[in-house]
C-alpha cells in the first residue's frame, strides 16, 4: 500500500496551482486599478480643459 498525504494537506500541485491563480488574479486587479486610475486622470484633464480653455 502506498503512503497517502494527510487529509488536511492538498497535493503539492494543487497548492502550486492556487498560488499561480492568486498571482494571476492579483495581476489582473492591479492592471484594472491602473487602467481605472488612468481613465480617471484623463477624464479630469478633459473636464479641466473644457472649463478653462
Amino acid at each position: 500500500m502506498s503512503e497517502s498525504l494527510a487529509p488536511s494537506e492538498p497535493p503539492p500541485s494543487t497548492a502550486r496551482q492556487r498560488r499561480r491563480t492568486a498571482r494571476v488574479v492579483l495581476a489582473h486587479l492591479v492592471r484594472g486599478l491602473a487602467y481605472g486610475a488612468g481613465t480617471a486622470v484623463m477624464g479630469l484633464l478633459a473636464y479641466w480643459a473644457q472649463q478653462y480653455l
